[in-house]
Parts: C-alpha cells; structure tokens; sequence
C-alpha cells in the first residue's frame, strides 16, 4: 500500500505544479503589451501613446500618456467638476503627473487646478508666456513646481516619438481672454492632434492667416466647447480633420441654438463626431501611424 501512497503524492504534486505554471503563463500573457491599437481593449496594455478627452459637467481636461509612461494633463475643468476628474485620474492610479498644461485663465480650463495641486506632486507647470502674468495672479504656483513659459512656434520635445509646438497666443493679443488660449499641435509619428482650446473666429482667423500650414491634423479637439462663435468652415477645411471632439457637459437637446452651427459644419466636412457629453469620456490609442477610438461612457 506504501507504493500506492507514494504515486498519489506524486501525482498531486505533479498536478499542483502544472496548475501554477499555467497560472503564471496566463498572467505573464495578461500583461503583455501591445503596439498595435487594434490588438488592444483598453490603455492598459497598449506601449503608444493614449490621450482621453474627459467627460466633465461644465469645462474641459485632457489626460495624455506619453510613450514610455510620463503623463500630461491639459487643464483642469472648473472648481465643480473637480470630484470628476479626481476620480478619473484616480482609477488610473495616478499620484502625480509630470506635465500639467494651462492654457488659459477661464474657470471652465483652470477652475481644479488648486485643488489638483492639494492631491497630486506636480513636476512641471506649462504656460503661454504672453499671459503668464494674469494666469499665475489666478493660481497658486508652488515652489517645488517647475515653470515653462512657451512663446508661439516653440516646440517641445516629448520623448524621442513625441512633439508639442505652440501655434498661439501671439502678439498683437486679442481683447477676448480665450482667443489668448494656448492653441499647440502634438505630433505623434505621422499622426497629428491639435488642441485649440477656448478659442473661437477671431483666433482662427489668425491661425489661417499665419500657420495655415501647420493646422493639419487628423484629430481636432473643437475649441470653445463647440459652441458656434467658433469652428469656422475656412477653419475646418484647412484642419481636414477625420476626427472632431467636443468636450461640453451639455446634453444634445440643449445644444440645439449654442452648437447647431458648428454640428452642420463638422458633418460637412466629414469629420466623425464625438460628444462627450454623449458619448462620455473618449480615448484614442496611437501608434503614430494608426490610432483607434474607445469611449468610455459612465
């Protein structure tokens, strides 16, 4: 009976062993990043870059991770919405962030900075130079926190894949504290995204008189929160983009007289809509030649 008791240790032994290595296979597989955006479900295991436009209730934040794992957060929504977007870095685990971008003084883009810096360790702040004075009157700048100040046409380099390169404000300065926004392109590979903030005509009309060359992009974030002071048709024709995206707490059927415009506008030229108010929280994977689309509505 000896031998009997022998060959069933052996045998649980044996069969414990195969049921941990195939465990740790099936983590070690659960892990594995992806350059493919197709081949990806979610941010997690992609290695390019991800940008999610935040569904908020009254303003604008946009998260970006960067390749190789650095983040960037463009603005910071109003004071309101700060519960959101502080759940929303939250879930990704995030305690501090390398990159935080203002682009103008507006509370709808600057409202959750204070108590952003309450919650997270900060490394550098970024800014447009020409208004830096007025924001930095608005917003608590702490010592630990790096300034960079960027003047139009400066171009920052994000990594070995990445680039940022400023397109507005610049001299003479509009009357209008939004069309003094930080408007800048990232480059990512062959694929391009530009983010005009709070701007509307006016700044537009700027834009294609001085970079019209430099306004291509496969990915427009719409500016002044799709409203129909902006998003102009010359504006769009030029920006050809094959993805537009406004980020607004504002629900379709309250759009109807403040965004109709611009909705016409954007279908005409063809771009693919998204809404985040409708559609929720929308991230795009690139890979700097592809990218896909995810929405994350909640």
């Amino acid at each position: 009976m000896g031998w009997k008791t022998k060959w069933r240790w052996l045998l649980l032994g044996f069969c414990a062993a195969f049921f941990l290595a195939y465990s740790l296979d099936s983590r070690s597989q659960s892990a594995v990043k992806v350059e493919d955006p197709y081949a990806s479900e979610n941010e997690q295991d992609f290695l390019g870059l991800v940008i999610t436009y935040f569904a908020l209730p009254h303003g604008e934040s946009t998260l970006i991770r960067l390749p190789g794992g650095k983040t960037m957060l463009i603005d910071t929504g109003s004071a309101e919405d700060w519960p959101v977007l502080f759940e929303r870095l939250s879930e990704r685990k995030l305690t501090r962030l390398d990159y935080v971008v203002i682009t103008n003084d507006q509370p709808e883009y600057v409202g959750g900075y204070p108590q952003l810096t309450e919650q997270f360790l900060i490394d550098t702040v970024i800014l447009p130079k020409l208004t830096l004075q007025t924001i930095t009157k608005a917003l608590p700048m702490h010592p630990p926190q790096k300034r960079m100040a960027l003047i139009n046409q400066s171009e920052l380099k994000l990594g070995d894949v990445v680039s940022m390169q400023v397109l507005l404000p610049e001299e003479p300065l509009f009357l209008s504290p939004q069309n003094n926004s930080l408007v800048f392109r990232l480059q990512h590979g062959h694929l391009r995204f530009l983010f005009t903030s709070g701007i509307n005509e006016k700044a537009e009309e700027r834009l294609l008189e001085r970079h019209a060359d430099q306004l291509k992009a496969e990915v427009l974030q719409v500016g002044d929160q799709g409203s129909n002071q902006g998003s102009s048709q010359p504006f769009l024709t030029q920006v050809d983009p094959q993805v537009a995206i406004i980020q607004t707490g504002k629900l379709r059927d309250d759009m109807k007289e403040s965004h109709s415009e611009v909705l016409e506008r954007l279908g005409e030229s063809w771009a693919e809509t998204y809404m985040t108010s409708h559609d929720g929280s929308i991230t795009i994977l690139s890979n700097g030649k592809d990218y896909r689309i995810l929405k994350q509505k909640k």
